[in-house]
């Protein structure tokens, strides 16, 4: 006849094995640059349901993780989003309770969005927006596209130009500035430009779940030279 020890330690491994199988399923991982390495902080990360619906967010802490727990068991994918360009997706999962998969996420954002990529003939941005909702909602900038000065050399020689930049809006809708990248640009000079402008940069920060969040955003910034005023324009 089993001891009394014996049979106590049974009944706890099977009680610990019912716990962890009633567990909801999650999906862990980690993003980073597939170029660099480097990991994607404040990267906003939903968890997509075979119906192609949102129904988990949240973002990346400074290593570049997250999890994601699922509301139940099913077939879910892990995206990526940086507002305004196409959104990352990985693998089709089948989560069952309990389980939890990790993966490593190498990520290039490469397309970036237009007017009619949502909507044909609408608005990108509020088409963007309009897919928001009170569980997700990205950063905009509060300060006006005039504050960021046209290059003068650039303006007396007529030229125009652009600059894609990725950087950190903090949950103070602030940019630091060791989160600052220049992607493409066309002239050092607006490249300068934009980033003088920086520090002074205001946001109205992204929040999840009604609370302040940070935010990886990636925004091109125009630089069009008319006659008599040039016109700089900030795409966020």
């Amino acid at each position: 006849m089993p001891s009394r020890p014996f049979v106590l330690v049974v009944a706890l491994l099977l009680l610990t094995t019912r716990v962890l199988a009633a567990q909801p399923p999650a999906e862990s991982g980690v993003a980073r640059d597939a170029k660099t390495g480097a990991p994607l902080r404040c990267l906003h990360v939903i968890l997509v349901d075979s119906a192609d619906h949102a129904i988990a967010h949240t973002v990346t802490d400074s290593a570049g993780t997250f999890v994601l727990v699922a509301p139940e068991t099913g077939i879910y994918r892990v995206g990526f989003e940086i507002f305004g360009w196409e959104r990352l997706v990985g693998p089709v999962d089948t989560l069952h309770e309990g389980e939890l998969r990790e993966r490593a996420y190498p990520l290039t954002f490469a397309v970036a969005l237009h007017g009619d990529s949502l909507t044909p003939g609408g608005d990108l941005i509020a088409a963007l927006r309009h897919r928001e909702s009170d569980a997700w909602h990205s950063a905009s900038v509060a300060t006006p596209d005039a504050a960021i000065r046209y290059p003068r050399r650039m303006a007396l020689m007529r030229l125009s130009g652009d600059v894609v930049a990725q950087y950190v809006v903090d949950e103070q809708g602030r940019v630091p500035g060791d989160s600052w990248r220049p992607l493409t640009f066309t002239n050092d000079d607006f490249l300068t430009a934009l980033r003088a402008h920086l520090p002074t940069m205001r946001y109205q920060p992204a929040r999840l779940a009604g609370h302040p969040v940070c935010e990886l955003v990636r925004n091109r910034v125009s630089f069009d030279w008319r006659s008599p005023l040039p016109l700089v324009t900030l795409f966020n």
